[in-house]
């Protein structure tokens, strides 16, 4: 999947934000003549624009990186061909942040859908959560020396401290509220049998045996609408991006050369 992060300010610098030339012509600093700018420097790093200290610690970046520069009277073929590649890269990114931000706009995440994303999300949640706790241990015998263990009396809890190789061994064994999401589908399985305080096992996972023991279950507290918007908004663009992008790439002509998917091909011409 494509990424690509929110970069308001420096698609504000790639627009020039309605402030012309002035704000682009903002000298910061100049090295034997080498101007570095405002434009640059937020270029470099957007947050520098409301921070002053992150600004001067890239602007005596620059000048360090231009007084080594300057000491470079040629530049190697090899050298130059990755700098303009660079150059073309940053183009094509910024490019292409401008048309998403613009594809976003043109597509909102209106109260309409967010209500609708609130329900599909709602919707999809499981129905219950097991508050269970586990011991993991590296075989069958050893799950089975610790169920005969729980059987004469000892603690859950102090078993899980002693002999767990599992997750939060040190707090008992405890998980916290888990789901069908959460919980490996063979401990699931065997929770779902289970009533408060007993114990399943031994059930073969991963990395070992295990024992669970189910102490409570509940209903799903469903998150409120406000707090799911940032991550629904952020699912809705990037839904929006994939199908646009879909689009795009069915009314082009992409061609992707064989060498692009053989890593082995690019280091070799490279002498790596």
């Amino acid at each position: 999947m494509l990424s690509l992060p929110f970069r308001a300010a420096a698609l504000a610098a790639l627009l020039g934000s309605g402030c012309g030339s002035a704000y682009a012509a903002q000298t910061l600093a100049s090295v034997d003549g080498h101007a570095l700018t405002l434009q640059q420097v937020e270029a470099a790093n957007p947050q520098a624009a409301a921070n002053a200290p992150l600004r001067q610690q890239i602007v005596e970046q620059f000048v360090q990186q231009q007084l080594l520069a300057d000491t470079v009277h040629e530049v190697p073929p090899a050298l130059q061909q990755r700098i303009e590649a660079a150059q073309e890269n940053l183009r094509r990114q910024q490019l292409a942040q401008l048309a998403a931000d613009t594809l976003w706009q043109q597509h909102p995440f209106d109260a309409a859908q967010q209500k609708a994303a609130y329900a599909r999300a709602l919707a999809a949640l499981p129905a219950h959560e097991y508050w269970v706790r586990w011991i993991v241990v590296a075989s069958p015998d050893a799950a089975h020396e610790v169920l005969d263990a729980l059987r004469q009396g000892r603690s859950f809890a102090a078993l899980a401290v002693q002999r767990s190789i599992g997750a939060n061994a040190e707090f008992g064994g405890a998980l916290g509220w888990q789901s069908a999401r959460t919980l490996p589908a063979a401990v699931l399985g065997e929770v779902r049998k289970l009533k408060a305080g007993q114990v399943a096992g031994p059930i073969a996972l991963d990395n070992g045996y295990g024992i669970v023991q189910w102490i409570a279950q509940r209903d799903t507290p469903k998150p409120t609408l406000q707090q799911l918007v940032p991550s629904l908004e952020q699912q809705w663009r990037n839904d929006q991006l994939q199908q646009h992008l879909a689009e795009l790439r069915k009314a082009a002509k992409v061609e992707v050369a064989p060498q692009a998917a053989d890593a082995k091909t690019g280091a070799n011409e490279h002498g790596h």
